[in-house]
């Protein structure tokens, strides 16, 4: 005797599922938050220590804060410099240095003595906004008001400026690289920038989408330039070889990414301020991993990534402020954007496998619902 009608649709659709699952696009890992002790401190950028300790700049409170990651405690400095406006930070050779936007200055903390060290900028209001040090321990920032890029010799306390080739580029991120010259994004300018230390020459390339607001950039193990364009919802990359562009497209839209960082592995990972998501960009197969954070609207800002590919990153919302931690697990299954090692700008597409589920799921049900059909008909005979 045949089973009914119904219970032979749901065999076949139970047995379409066992061997083909739907696809799950997520990853193993872990996401935990911890409160900052002082409340409503805005903290935005955030940066890791060789020791694996964790540094972050409370703009709101006017502090600088270390997380011990081994034992989960905060300790914090308050910055002798008047709503000081701390808004980047960087380390190296363990001292931490500071941009310094409403104070107009440049500031380097000692950890073992404790002690902080102000440089005041030469050009008036010059809004330093975005900071980082070479090799040779020279610091180097955006001026976001007066359009130019800074350069400090702690050694000498002497600053040299150049000019920004754009009027009113509004130079944001600014990171260095293996052969010391300086790349910066100009967020109005809309170009993704270098400056040659040795020739004082800066050369500007513009960026595929127009409008796109490049902000923070970074540099992955190959020398290629990172970006993230807060208005197109994108997370674009500049070929220093090939002098070429190629971006992709965001899942979450209006995500606004603002800040980001290059694991170990190459992996691009960046915060969605709105999206209230951690996003994760596998170059080699295209594919875009996004990662909810609990609190809601968490304003998520800067981003961060320590030697163990732990993924850091702070809450800049009021309510939130917290810092947060990510880590990876070893498998890895994401939301594709297209199969190809270029990076081309693409919109949001299903990978192959995926897209033979979805037919694969549409036959069967067509099949499942032709049966019930024809065994209803049968009966009415």
């Amino acid at each position: 005797m045949k089973p009914p009608a119904y219970k032979r649709c749901i065999w076949i659709v139970l047995f379409y599922l066992i061997l083909f699952p739907v696809p799950a696009n997520s990853i193993d890992y872990q996401i935990k938050e911890f409160p900052i002790p002082t409340n409503y401190s805005r903290s935005v950028d955030i940066a890791v220590d060789s020791t694996g300790d964790i540094w972050f700049v409370e703009e709101n409170a006017n502090k600088l804060a270390r997380f011990d990651a081994k034992n989960s405690a905060f300790e914090e400095f308050d910055i002798p410099y008047k709503n000081a406006g701390p808004s980047s930070i960087s380390i190296k050779n363990d001292v931490v240095w500071l941009a310094l936007a409403l104070d107009n200055s440049i500031a380097s903390f000692t950890p073992s003595a404790k002690t902080f060290k102000r440089f005041q900028i030469p050009t008036k209001d010059a809004g330093p906004y975005n900071i980082a040090v070479d090799a040779s321990g020279a610091v180097w920032f955006t001026e976001r008001n007066a359009n130019k890029i800074g350069r400090l010799d702690p050694s000498k306390n002497s600053f040299k400026e150049y000019p920004i080739p754009t009027q009113n580029s509004q130079p944001s991120g600014i990171t260095i690289g293996r052969d010391g010259l300086i790349w910066f994004a100009e967020s109005i300018g809309n170009k993704i920038s270098v400056l040659d230390p040795k020739t004082e020459k800066i050369t500007e390339y513009e960026v595929l989408s127009s409008l796109a607001n490049p902000s923070d950039v970074t540099i992955d193990n190959n020398g290629n330039i990172w970006f993230v364009e807060i208005r197109s919802n994108k997370i674009g990359m500049f070929d220093v070889e090939k002098k070429k562009f190629n971006n992709a497209i965001i899942p979450t839209s209006s995500s606004v990414p603002t800040s980001i960082a290059i694991d170990k592995n190459n992996i691009v990972w960046f915060t969605e301020n709105k999206g209230n998501k951690i996003g994760r960009f596998d170059p080699e197969t295209a594919m875009f991993t996004e990662f909810d954070i609990e609190t809601q609207r968490s304003l998520p800002t800067g981003i961060a990534v320590d030697k163990d590919n732990t993924v850091w990153f702070t809450e800049t919302d009021r309510d939130a402020n917290k810092m947060g931690m990510l880590k990876q697990g070893s498998r890895v299954r994401g939301q594709g954007l297209g199969q190809t090692k270029e990076i081309p700008e693409v919109k949001n597409q299903k990978t192959k496998k995926d897209i033979f589920s979805i037919i694969g799921g549409l036959v069967l049900i067509s099949i499942a619902v032709t049966i019930l059909y024809l065994s209803r008909r049968g009966k009415g005979k």
